[in-house]
């Protein structure tokens, strides 16, 4: 009766620690069990230790000119949208950000980002991106999952995850222990990072984001639509990681296009 009881309370609390926000520039209703802020210090350690890793294995490309050139489209997109963000009533949503940008050395077609504004992108990406533009499209739109807090709301998402953020009682109390196997180590999972994926609404909602922050930062969103183009005209017959976590490229050229009308409303040329 009185484990009964416990678990009672402790869902009661986990229920009372549900908060309904709102996603910036797009209003899209968020459901959260764990904030944004939670999740920074643990995703900057892991960052670091991945890179390092990397960095070790002489797998750091950061001194050819993609990194360079990645590191500069990096700091001018974040440099734009954390001025549109303190300008507009938002700098709850930079305040604890700290960007880094690195290029990994694999050809893997693929980058993320991680809370606290860990950006990382594998050279295989960067031909088929090929434009500055391209590039620029693909950072917004990981920096977008950052400003989004779509981390955290995957997390919320995502029962077990969710219940470890709230503490290893309070799992283990609800799943009699089965929580206290899981490993988040970002390093021993290798490239793959053991990331979360996004649902395809967030990852239609990162293609917003990136089309907007490119724009903020002076690229013409038209050519998100081309990189995009070019994403599907390689695809084919080729196993390109990123395609297994992203809406079909058909579907997302289309809302692309449907979108490109509100983000011009950010392009400063």
């Amino acid at each position: 009766m009185k484990k009964i009881f416990k678990i009672l309370m402790i869902l009661t609390g986990v229920t009372a620690l549900v908060s309904c926000t709102t996603a910036p520039l797009t209003g899209r209703k968020q459901l959260k069990l764990v904030s944004d802020d939670s999740l920074v210090a643990e995703s900057k350690q892991q960052y670091s230790e991945f890179i390092s890793k990397l960095r070790s294995k002489n797998m750091i490309a950061n001194d050819t000119p993609d990194g360079r050139r990645l590191a500069a489209i990096g700091r001018r997109i974040s440099t734009s949208v954390e001025k549109f963000m303190n300008e507009n009533g938002m700098s709850n949503k930079v305040k604890d950000l700290s960007w880094e940008f690195n290029l990994i050395k694999s050809e893997d077609i693929n980058a993320f980002a991680l809370p606290g504004g860990k950006i990382a992108f594998y050279t295989g990406i960067m031909p088929v991106l090929k434009t500055d533009a391209g590039v620029a499209f693909v950072m917004g739109h990981e920096i977008g999952h950052v400003i989004g807090g779509h981390h955290a709301e995957s997390q919320s998402g995502r029962t077990a995850a969710g219940l470890i953020m709230l503490g290893k009682e309070v799992a283990d109390a609800l799943t009699g222990g089965a929580t206290s196997v899981v490993n988040n180590d970002l390093v021993g999972q290798g490239l793959s990072v053991g990331l979360l994926k996004f649902s395809r609404t967030q990852e239609y909602e990162a293609d917003k984001y990136g089309m907007i922050f490119m724009a903020m930062a002076g690229y013409n969103p038209e050519e998100a639509i081309k990189a995009q183009e070019r994403t599907m005209a390689m695809e084919k017959g080729r196993n390109v990681e990123i395609l297994s976590t992203h809406p079909s490229t058909e579907k997302r050229i289309e809302a692309l296009k449907n979108f490109l009308p509100e983000a011009m409303k950010y392009y400063r040329k």
